[in-house]
């Protein structure tokens, strides 16, 4: 039943067509669509109705589903593929049955993963579409970092790089407290510090930075306070957000409030619900809804 009421949602929901009660009558309500146990019947109308009494989130899930599978910029074959690699590993590992026992059966549960992979992809469908604006918000760079705790290895790095070492060896042979990798960073990353985003708003170079200091102060045990130092060094590699586009739509996908997305996404294709009891129920969770 679960698998009927996921393909009917929104056929139902955006078809139907509201009587002078406010009350929804769907067309054919009277047709069998599910016969459940002991030969108990369930019509069209019986699943609409019951729709109108679950999770709002749910609802709005199913809408979303199917509004991915029409974006162009989402491979549902990828998704696929990624689901057919999951369903293997729990198979190997013996999962089947407690998966069976918990969605009703494989198929059910491929479904299900399924749609939670269409609507996370739609994270990254609203921030390529509103790409130019969080780029300008956002100011990302590509770097690496090397995080030292004493300044004297931190002039020791800068120095190996300008003699001909690569970045990264010269901050691991130099005592990094890190391993420097390639990556993108913005103005909203928590990860860091506020004195380094202080230099990158600074400058628009690229390449090597000077010593960036950062100092924390901590109450010790004995009341007193204590300062400690920390020391980046960055290889600045591109400002530009297309150089590595894809890094980025990645990383501010990760990052977006879902909420956020399902609005989006909700008031672009102007959905709408006519049946009072359904109108109550989304609106209360969805403002754009109202």
């Amino acid at each position: 039943m679960k698998k009927a009421l996921g393909i009917l949602l929104v056929l139902l929901t955006l078809c139907a067509c509201a009587n002078k009660d406010n009350k929804t009558k769907i067309s054919n309500g009277s047709d069998v669509i599910f016969t459940g146990p002991n030969n108990v019947s369930y019509t069209r109308q019986d699943m609409y109705d019951a729709m109108k009494t679950i999770d709002a989130d749910l609802i709005v899930n199913d809408i979303l589903k199917h509004i991915a599978l029409k974006n162009d910029n989402i491979s549902i074959d990828e998704l696929n593929t990624q689901v057919d690699e999951l369903i293997d590993m729990y198979q190997s590992m013996g999962y089947e049955a407690y998966i069976i026992a918990q969605y009703g059966s494989m198929d059910a549960f491929r479904e299900y993963y399924l749609s939670q992979l269409l609507v996370n992809e739609l994270s990254k469908v609203y921030v390529l579409e509103n790409y130019d604006r969080l780029v300008s918000e956002d100011t990302p760079v590509k770097m690496q970092m090397a995080i030292f705790a004493e300044q004297a290895d931190a002039e020791k790095c800068i120095a190996d790089v300008n003699s001909g070492s690569t970045f990264d060896m010269a901050a691991v042979n130099n005592n990094s407290t890190n391993t420097p990798q390639s990556n993108v960073y913005s103005d909203a990353d928590e990860t860091l510090a506020y004195d380094v985003k202080e230099y990158l708003n600074s400058t628009d170079t690229l390449g090597l930075s000077s010593i960036i200091t950062s100092t924390n102060s901590t109450v010790g045990a004995d009341g007193t306070a204590v300062e400690t130092s920390t020391y980046y060094v960055l290889n600045i590699e591109s400002r530009n957000a297309d150089d590595f586009k894809d890094e980025y739509v990645e990383m501010m996908a990760a990052r977006q409030e879902l909420a956020t997305v399902k609005n989006y996404f909700l008031e672009k294709h102007e959905i709408s619900f006519y049946d009072q009891d359904l109108y109550k129920l989304m609106s209360a969770e969805y403002e754009v809804l109202k």
